[in-house]
Order: structure tokens, then C-alpha cells, then sequence
């Protein structure tokens, strides 16, 4: 029989389901997701960054092993076929089917979400009603139970003149700040409401206001308009169409204040060449138009969370020329691509402020940042195989590595908005976590393990077809009066039986399974 690393096996399919535990806190808290709990939560927050910070690095990294694995055993001609069968295939099903199911369960979500009364006032631009409401006594700092936005946020956000001037009449502060330090005008720029914005100039709006990142409301303009259009519907909004935030943002340049540079940030150098290569990235010369649509070869969403396996694609595909080519790394010299990470993490966060974990690239085309960053760790896995082959040892000082990330997460969490801080933590982050589970899972399962084997098969399957099970799970408990960790809890305990029942007796013994992860007894 030939050997495997069943401990990798091990830690790849744990890093493919903790991308489950990850899509089911989303709903119990302020993110850009299709269900939106009634019961909100600070501390399933916490687990996201901290999952989303190491997993894909992780995964790739295991990923670059096991491709120089299959190569030397079986030559790259088998690898192809082999990458061929159980990644472009699955992937070119899934986009044509459990895409689209995504997108189906997520709009049936987004139209049965009932907003709070005082928010569906805003929303629906009923101004005597929003005024009725604002006269009583701290009306306007009040906040909502989900996203703890004031009603000034919501009437920017919705773009509609006269229910942002009510609710300056009546007394917001017309440069009230969110927990980013974004003002209204921020996010005006941002969506593209440049009625809204207009009328926050005349009001007194600061056009100079920098956020925690530093940055002005003129540096939202860089930012993608395909992101802003697809955010919309996913953070309380009506949909909105990508010309209309290009044509609202296009009146709005004339208005704001530049400040110090062209970029509008007074957050450092690395932050103007991150705002510049935004500007890059959603040039318009990138955007295909047809009949009526229009799709952004880099911003528009197009894979979903089925975004990895396009990346390995094109992963793979780089390792094939540096085979054909003999200039596959020989494992000397590897951890240059440790700091090497740092320069494509300098440019990433491209966001209204700081953010935690990587970028992520749903497009046609990846963002060559986010790429490169993950290269790092694909070619690193790559390169160990080729220098310790199936004896490599990496983490074996795991009882070091793993203290050492919560303290990297925690110093990362708190300096997300300073960009060189981020620049250094976050990728140390995901090395030294990385390395810590590689250590403890080579301690904790040095032998095959039936069970531990039938998960790490079943993982991809579940992957896979994960999203839409996870979202109506989450539509089923958003408004139970339970603690939302609890719900959590109740959506994993509904979601992952019914995943591993359909890998277990719909795909395992099918052409399917043999698809995915080869002959399976």
C-alpha cells in the first residue's frame, strides 16, 4: 500500500469544515450575509477572524505538499489528469449548480428579512413618518438590535435626500461616526448616493474626516463598485446596480475634498499604493458588457465560496511550467517565502477601513495580490515535500507556535487598522498557526484512523454544498429568543447531520465520490 501523511489528511479536511463553523456564525453579526439573525453576537466575531485568518493559508500550504506528492510519485502528466478529475470538473458542476442554489436561497432570504419598524420607515421613505418618530426624546441616537446603526446611517445608506434632511432636522450629528470611524459622508462616497451627499455638504458634512485607516470620504471613490452593488442587498439595501453607484460616484468626485494626495488618505504610503491598486483593479477597461449586464473580470462575484478551487487552478497550472521548465523549488531556501508573504498582504484590505485576514477574489480573473499571497504558501508546501518528502516535520514545536498565534491574534485584531502593523501580524499569523496545527496533528494522528479518514473524504463534499444548507438553517432559528451562541450551535447541529448523511448514502458509493476523492470503500 502506499504511505500517506493521514495527519495532513487529517488537518485538511478539519481546515475544509471549520469553513462550515465560519459561514454559520455569519448570520449573528453585523457582515455583508443574506440572513440576518434577531439575536446578534459578540463573540462568534472573534471566531471569524481567527478561523478566516489561517484556513485558506493553511489549506493551501497542505495543498502545495500534496501536489509535489503526486507528482514525484506519479509524474506530472498523472497530476494533470488527477487535478483535472477532482478539481476542474467538480468546479464547472458546482458553478453551474449549487452556485446558482446560493444565489436562489439568498435572495428568498434577503426578501423575507422584516426590518425593525423604525428602520423600514427609513427604508421605505416615508419622511412624515420618520419625522413622527424623530421627535420623541433621543430618537436619533438610538440604535438598531442587529447592525447598531443610527437612523442617520440607515437614510444615507438608503440615499434618499429628504429622509436624510429629516433626520438631520432633527438633530443628528451630521458627521456621526460608525466603529470604523466612518462618517456619513464615507459612506455616501462609498455607495455612490451623491444626492445624499450633496445635501451632507450643505449641512456642514466634513469632506476632510479620516476614518481609522485615515483615510477621507474622497478615498471610498477607489474603492470597487461591484463590491458596494453586491454589499447592498446583503447589509439591509435594495439592490443596486453597479452604474448607478459609478454614475453616483462619478458627481460625487466633483464635490469631496481630495486632502493631501490624489489617493485621499492620510493614512501613510502603503495605504495610497493600496487605495491606487483598488483604483487598478476596478478600472473599467476590465469590465465586459452584454445586452443589459455587464460582469468585471476581477470584481464581479462569479465563484462564490467555490472561489478556492479556481485559485488552485490556476495554482497548479504555475506549477506545471515551473515542472516543464525545471525550475520547480528544491526545498533550499524556502522560507524566504515566509516574509515574501508581507508584500502582497501590504496591499490587501480593500475596504471602507482595516480588516483582518486575507482578501478575498471571486472573479474570473484573481487579484494578483491575493494570488501571490497564497502562492507563498502553496509554493512553501511545494518546496518541504521537496526537500524532507513524506518524513517533513513542520511545527514539531507546536506547544511554542500555538501560544504564540492567540497572541499574534490578538495583537493583529488590534492594530487591523494600521497598515504596516497589519502588514507584518496577519501574516505571522497564519504561518505560525499553520505550522502550530500541522505540529499538533502530526502528534495527534500518527497512525490511520477509519473515522478521522472518512471525515477528511467527506470534508470536500461537504465544502462544497455546505452554503445552502448552512443559510436555511440559519433562516429557520433568526427568530427563536435564544442566546445567539446557542443558535450557532443548533445551525451546526441541524446542518452537519444532514451533510455528512448525503455524502454518506448519495455520494460516497457514486460516481460522484469516486469524482471527488477517488475509489472509496
Amino acid at each position: 500500500m502506499t504511505p500517506r501523511r493521514t495527519d495532513l489528511d487529517a488537518l485538511r479536511g478539519f481546515a475544509m469544515l471549520l469553513g462550515v463553523a465560519l459561514h454559520a456564525s455569519a448570520s449573528f453579526f453585523a457582515f455583508p450575509w443574506p440572513v440576518h439573525d434577531t439575536r446578534p453576537s459578540a463573540v462568534l466575531p472573534l471566531l471569524l477572524g481567527a478561523v478566516h485568518g489561517f484556513r485558506m493559508p493553511l489549506f493551501f500550504l497542505l495543498s502545495g505538499y500534496f501536489t509535489m506528492l503526486v507528482h514525484r510519485r506519479r509524474g506530472l502528466r498523472s497530476l494533470l489528469e488527477q487535478r483535472f478529475a477532482r478539481i476542474v470538473l467538480p468546479l464547472m458542476i458546482a458553478v453551474a449548480t449549487i452556485v446558482p442554489l446560493d444565489m436562489a436561497i439568498e435572495d428568498a432570504a434577503r426578501r423575507t428579512i422584516r426590518p425593525e419598524p423604525a428602520v423600514a420607515e427609513v427604508l421605505s421613505g416615508d419622511e412624515a413618518a420618520v419625522r413622527r418618530r424623530l421627535a420623541e426624546r433621543g430618537a436619533t441616537e438610538a440604535r438598531d438590535a442587529f447592525y447598531r446603526r443610527t437612523p442617520l446611517a440607515w437614510a444615507v445608506l438608503h440615499g434618499d435626500p429628504a429622509i436624510v434632511a429629516a433626520v438631520l432636522d432633527a438633530g443628528a450629528d451630521v458627521d456621526e461616526r460608525d466603529t470604523s470611524g466612518n462618517t456619513p459622508l464615507h459612506v455616501v462616497a462609498f455607495f455612490g448616493r451623491d444626492e445624499a451627499g450633496r445635501l451632507l455638504l450643505a449641512r456642514g458634512g466634513d469632506g476632510s474626516a479620516r476614518n481609522v485607516s485615515g483615510r477621507l470620504p474622497a478615498a471610498m471613490l477607489a474603492l470597487p463598485a461591484d463590491v458596494a452593488a453586491e454589499f447592498a442587498p446583503l447589509v439591509g439595501l435594495d439592490a443596486l446596480a453597479v452604474d448607478d453607484v459609478l454614475e453616483g460616484r462619478a458627481r460625487l468626485s466633483g464635490m469631496l475634498p481630495a486632502g493631501p494626495n490624489a489617493e485621499g488618505t492620510e493614512g501613510g504610503v502603503l495605504d495610497r499604493i493600496t487605495l491606487a491598486w483598488s483604483r487598478t483593479l476596478s478600472s473599467e477597461r476590465l469590465r465586459v458588457r452584454f445586452g443589459g449586464r455587464s460582469l468585471h473580470l476581477v470584481q464581479t462575484n462569479v465563484f462564490d465560496h467555490l472561489w478556492f478551487l479556481w485559485f488552485l487552478c490556476w495554482l497548479v497550472g504555475l506549477f506545471a511550467l515551473l515542472a516543464t521548465t525545471g525550475l520547480l523549488p528544491s526545498g533550499r531556501g524556502r522560507w524566504w517565502l515566509v516574509p515574501a508573504s508581507c508584500l502582497p498582504q501590504a496591499v490587501t484590505g480593500l475596504s471602507l477601513a482595516g480588516s483582518f485576514g486575507p482578501d478575498t477574489s471571486l472573479g474570473i480573473l484573481p487579484k494578483p495580490h491575493v494570488l501571490a499571497f497564497y502562492a507563498c504558501f502553496f509554493f512553501f508546501g511545494v518546496a518541504t515535500h521537496a526537500a524532507e518528502g513524506l518524513d517533513a516535520r513542520l511545527g514539531s514545536r507546536w506547544r511554542i507556535l500555538l501560544p504564540a498565534a492567540v497572541v499574534l491574534l490578538a495583537a493583529g485584531i488590534a492594530t487591523m487598522n494600521d497598515r504596516l502593523s497589519a502588514t507584518l501580524l496577519q501574516p505571522a499569523y497564519a504561518w505560525t498557526m499553520s505550522l502550530g496545527l500541522i505540529g499538533l496533528f502530526c502528534r495527534l494522528f500518527p497512525e490511520p484512523r477509519p473515522t478521522v479518514t472518512w471525515l477528511a473524504d467527506a470534508s470536500y463534499w461537504i465544502y462544497l454544498v455546505h452554503v445552502p444548507v448552512v443559510m436555511a438553517a440559519q433562516w429557520i432559528v433568526r427568530g427563536w429568543p435564544l442566546p445567539a451562541e446557542l443558535k450557532f450551535a443548533l445551525v451546526l447541529g441541524m446542518a452537519t447531520p444532514l451533510l455528512l448523511a448525503s455524502y454518506r448514502w448519495c455520494v460516497r458509493p457514486t460516481a460522484i465520490g469516486r469524482l471527488l476523492n477517488g475509489p472509496r470503500s
